[in-house]
């Protein structure tokens, strides 16, 4: 009987050792801090958004992108917060609608500097620009969108399964032992 328990001991222990380390390894892991920076360098490369409209300058600080377009025409742009669209696309589940803030306004030839408030969407902010001429659109961001945790972590995971492994041989245990002190068996002598 000591034994048995002795193997059961040192089987739990090799199951739980691996599992309860794995919890810890994953949690260190896991556990990374990133500073999201409150502004972005000025970026000093042109986007041509047609042939006659581009953005010669753009920058995020505080929440707000400023962008400089230069313009050769009268060119009507629109630019949306895609912070909240992608909100809207991230959350819940299922079919949904929501409204993204958009805002239109009319370039005059020359270079104009448009101020644009961003919502904050997982640490990152960006906006779409699109102009009556254009062939497609620009998006720029402060910073990269962070991506959720997974339904489960590797080491919860991890640990309920080895804690389950634990539980299922304590409880083996512990039940063939009931059953033998159960049917032990007493002998008597006879002269």
């Amino acid at each position: 009987m000591r034994r048995i328990t002795l193997i059961l001991i040192l089987t739990l222990t090799a199951v739980a050792t691996p599992a309860l380390a794995g919890t810890v390894a994953a949690q260190e892991a896991n556990q990374t801090t990133t500073a999201t920076p409150s502004s972005t360098p000025e970026v000093d490369r042109t986007i041509e958004l047609s042939k006659t409209t581009s953005i010669t300058n753009w920058r995020f600080e505080n929440g707000t992108f400023y962008i400089t377009f230069k313009s050769e025409l009268p060119t009507r742009i629109a630019i949306t917060d895609a912070g909240k669209l992608s909100r809207i696309l991230s959350e819940g589940e299922g079919e949904a609608a929501g409204k993204a803030r958009m805002r239109r306004l009319t370039l005059t030839p020359g270079t104009t500097t448009v101020k644009f408030n961003a919502e904050d969407f997982n640490g990152a902010s960006a906006v779409t620009i699109s102009s009556s001429n254009a062939d497609g659109i620009v998006a720029l961001r402060s910073d990269a969108v962070r991506a959720g945790n997974p339904p489960v972590k590797w080491g919860t995971a991890n640990a309920l399964v080895g804690g389950a492994a634990i539980v299922t041989a304590a409880g083996t245990f512990l039940y063939v032992k009931k059953k033998r002190e159960d049917k032990e068996m007493t002998a008597e002598r006879l002269l």
